[in-house]
């Protein structure tokens, strides 16, 4: 019931066989691929939401602000997440915010006030987000990456196949694929 109602009162586009628990969703534009799970407790209050195929998000997730969030498809966000979307984040396909208490930050410098620099944050494909993450506004990472639990992210991170981790975050291993080395 819950999913007829915001695709025909708020012209929401869902997918087929998605799951939407005690959720709020409060966002101007929705695209959520088939096969998508979203648990209770999560908030999204933003200006643009799309979730590809495959995605879970499960519980305890607050994605606020006035910015576009977009996670890829075969994604998982676990529990207790904050997305600040005072500017834009994407997360990439196959990407896992893991465990708990990560923080994505977008604003908070003093290019909020002169917009003088995208502080939007993204995350390409196949990253994985230890628990405790911090990440700071306009924060970039390549594909195929594992940033380990409380590093605290800033800048760019061009380079493929790495462990980043620390505070602040630095590569600590070169030439792996956290996907077959785990």
């Amino acid at each position: 019931m819950k999913i007829y109602l915001l695709k025909r009162l708020f012209s929401y586009e869902i997918g087929s066989n998605v799951k939407i628990g005690r959720a709020i969703i409060n966002c101007k534009d929705v695209s959520i691929g088939d096969n998508v799970s979203i648990g209770n407790r999560n908030t999204f209050s933003c200006k643009s939401l799309k979730i590809g195929a495959n995605t879970k998000i499960f519980s305890g997730n607050l994605f606020l602000g006035n910015g576009e969030f977009s996670i890829g498809e075969n994604s998982r966000i676990i529990n207790n997440h904050f997305f600040d979307l005072y500017n834009n984040i994407a997360l990439g396909n196959n990407t896992w915010v893991a465990g708990r208490d990560s923080q994505f930050w977008t604003h908070g410098s003093i290019h909020t006030k002169t917009a003088t620099k995208d502080l939007s944050i993204k995350i390409e494909n196949n990253v994985y987000i230890g628990s405790a993450s911090r990440f700071a506004p306009g924060t970039k990472l390549s594909s195929t990456n594992l940033v380990g639990l409380g590093s605290i992210v800033s800048g760019n991170f061009n380079t493929t196949n790495t462990i980043i981790m620390g505070n602040p975050a630095k590569i600590v291993k070169q030439d792996i694929d956290w996907r077959q080395n785990w």
